[in-house]
């Protein structure tokens, strides 16, 4: 099962300041809006080791048994979709990309010189995963009825942002002076807007699902798999830490870097630990430590400097540590 790379939080809040420069200066500036999602598939738990699994149950009803730990590991399952739905939207040529260079071309104020950059990336691969996710059993009401809303708000976006691309890629626009353009940017706008909406929603639901999920598998772990439970430890840190800051004046704030100094210190202790415990069984060092290292580093550069680029340089981080693991996971 995957991690979720932080998009935002689930999409970490920023605080939205609306439409037109200010929205857009704060995307420029403030890159917090963009977090990968941890999931579970880096850790290698199948439905025999999975928290609630009852798996070596010797009592009771065995059917019973299998049945549940099948529904478990479902249910696991359509929750790392659904990670790697998030993960697509936030990702590269995703959703969040997308919708900031649209309202970078600023079209009900552009001239026909542009420059434009409007196309729909890869927001459709990030639909179908969502739809994937919500079409298997299991998992919360509140989140199926989070995605259903986000499938239909994101699905406006991808075919009209689509539609649009042939329309600027071709320049079209040269032969109506951008008419189309105009006359149709209030409506993109507006379905950007629904689908952010929908998507910090569908993210709030999905982080809350997520955060349950990993308290009980940090406490699996702790006892079994100490490579596995410091990494995880480490990733959940990071996370925390850079949830700390939320909005640009937020890096100024002292109260806030005594939280992020406590984190580091169990982030570095948990990385030491992973990497002792790899050293004794002759391992590597789990996939992502290295970029969580060069995230605190990049902490100590934001608590000197106080600038937010070093914040939007701590994401980015984040985001190679979360990718990392849900990519090539760690074995003990």
């Amino acid at each position: 099962m995957r991690d979720r790379v932080l998009p935002r939080r689930h999409a970490p809040p920023y605080k939205r300041a609306g439409r037109g420069p200010s929205y857009r200066g704060m995307l420029m500036t403030f890159a917090k809006a963009k977090i990968l999602l941890i999931g579970v598939a880096l850790l290698g738990l199948g439905a025999c080791n999975k928290p609630g699994s009852t798996a070596g149950n010797t009592s009771g009803d065995a059917e019973t048994a299998g049945t549940a730990a099948a529904s478990d590991a479902s249910a696991g399952k359509k929750l790392d979709t659904y990670v790697e739905a998030h993960n697509s939207f936030v990702d590269t040529f995703g959703f969040e990309e997308k919708a900031a260079a649209y309202r970078k071309s600023d079209i009900a104020h552009a001239s026909i010189e542009g420059p434009f950059n409007v196309d729909a990336g890869w927001i459709d691969q990030g639909l179908t995963k969502l739809k994937a996710a919500r079409a298997m059993p299991g998992s919360s009401s509140d989140l199926d009825t989070a995605a259903d809303a986000l499938i239909a708000s994101m699905g406006k976006v991808q075919t009209h942002l689509a539609d649009l691309e042939n329309y600027y890629s071709s320049k079209k626009y040269l032969d109506d002076k951008l008419a189309r353009g105009k006359a149709e940017d209030a409506r993109m706008l507006a379905e950007l807007d629904a689908a952010e909406k929908d998507f910090a929603r569908y993210s709030a639901v999905l982080d809350v699902a997520l955060a349950k999920r990993d308290q009980a598998m940090l406490e699996t772990l702790k006892g079994s798999s100490p490579i596995k439970y410091n990494t995880k430890l480490a990733l959940l840190h990071a996370k925390a830490l850079i949830g700390l800051f939320n909005a640009p004046e937020d890096v100024n704030k002292p109260e806030l870097f005594a939280k992020g100094d406590a984190e580091v210190a169990i982030i570095e202790k948990a990385i030491a630990d992973a990497h002792q415990e790899a050293t004794k069984a002759s391992k590597s060092d789990p996939s992502g430590l290295s970029s969580l290292t060069s995230m605190i580093g990049d902490y100590r550069t934001l608590k000197q400097g106080h600038e937010v680029r070093n914040l939007k340089s701590m994401v980015e981080n984040y985001n190679r540590a979360v990718d990392s693991s849900n990519t090539f996971g760690n074995t003990e």
